[in-house]
């Protein structure tokens, strides 16, 4: 991959979105009643200049946090006590090619008593060092607020099969995020909320680590299987909000064909990608015949000796595989080869065997699978 990239979710006037993440975003979240978290993308203007703000770590992966005094919750216009604060960061945005990286920061921010539904909360730092004082920090406890705990198949669900979605949250320095005894959930008309089906969630403790402090131990499984009605839908779980729109649907399964009938379409090789099958259209593309290498060509053995320099530092050679001649494997077959036809692998020209290994496996499967 040429780049590393997170989309971060905004959720504005009770609508959540997706969008490339920018220096300066910021939100306030209500997590649960008790648990707020404000987010902040923050940027590093190089690899050797500190981050722009809210560097909170220190040498030996220790954490300076702000004090709760810092930050000042208000809830309807009355203060709350602030009893905990965590902070957790991630880079949302990492680009190979140029430095322009981008940090996601949340604070998370225990509170001493519930936050009731329906009301308006604020979170403010007085003095001005932790984010300007512009920042519009305010949230609803809207009982249908989008909630990033609660993880559905965005993608959709077919009628007639399984039906999971996931329910948990990395607090970062506080580790996971508690459920506590609201193990209730609901399937709710995305238009207007009413309840369409209910169920109870399932603890789901994952296996197999062997370091302290065992990641997925907070996680919790709504299984909804059995319920069956196409239609458009959230995932509802009391005191947390709801999860993005989904879809139950029998067109789920075509869609899914349909994306990757064009994944492979738009991956050709040799030919012509053009209308109606796709807006991004192109002429045939490398057509022209491979050389195999020969000695003759002086940038391979200049190549191969570059990168076979340090041979004498491992343990599998023990002569310097220099140039064409010196291969383990020599090439029998030379001069040019047609290599036209097949697929890309990604965005570039291979062509590795295990990837068309997969694809005409996946393929044949399915053959089978749906006769």
């Amino acid at each position: 991959m040429g780049w590393f990239l997170l989309m971060s979710t905004f959720n504005i006037e009770g609508q959540s979105f997706q969008a490339l993440p920018r220096g300066g975003d910021h939100q306030l979240l209500i997590l649960d009643p008790r648990l707020v978290e404000v987010q902040r993308v923050t940027t590093k203007p190089s690899i050797k200049e500190s981050l722009s703000d809210w560097d909170f770590l220190i040498q030996s992966n220790k954490i300076i946090l702000p004090h709760r005094k810092a930050f000042t919750v208000l809830c309807n216009s009355r203060e709350i006590e602030i009893t905990g604060i965590g902070f957790r960061r991630r880079p949302v945005y990492a680009p190979l090619r140029e430095w322009d990286l981008r940090v996601g920061n949340s604070l998370f921010l225990e509170l001493g008593e519930a936050v009731p539904e329906g009301s308006r909360v604020r979170v403010l730092n007085l003095d001005g060092t932790l984010w300007p004082g512009t920042y519009g920090l305010e949230a609803e406890a809207d009982p249908m607020r989008w909630s990033p705990a609660i993880h559905v198949n965005q993608h959709g669900y077919l009628p007639g099969e399984s039906k999971r979605a996931m329910v948990g949250y990395y607090l970062g320095s506080l580790g996971e995020m508690r459920l506590g005894s609201n193990t209730v959930f609901a399937v709710v008309r995305a238009a207007g909320g009413e309840e369409a089906h209910r169920g109870v969630l399932e603890r789901r403790l994952d296996v197999g680590y062997k370091y302290e402090a065992i990641p997925y131990q907070e996680v919790w499984e709504a299984d909804f299987s059995e319920f069956e009605t196409p239609g458009e839908y959230r995932l509802w779980v009391p005191g947390l909000g709801a999860s993005s729109p989904f879809l139950i649907s029998e067109g789920v399964g075509a869609m899914m064909a349909r994306t990757y009938a064009l994944g492979l379409y738009h991956q050709r090789c040799g030919t012509a990608n053009a209308l109606p099958y796709t807006r991004h259209v192109h002429g045939p593309c490398h057509t022209e015949p491979a050389q195999v290498p020969t000695m003759a060509f002086t940038a391979v053995q200049n190549f191969l000796a570059s990168m076979t320099g340090d041979y004498k530092a491992s343990q599998v050679n023990s002569v310097q595989l220099k140039n064409v001649e010196a291969s383990l494997y020599p090439y029998v077959r030379q001069g040019a080869v047609d290599v036209s036809g097949g697929h890309h692998d990604a965005g570039d020209y291979s062509k590795y065997t295990i990837n068309s290994a997969g694809m005409s496996h996946a393929l044949l499967f399915a053959v089978d699978a749906l006769p």
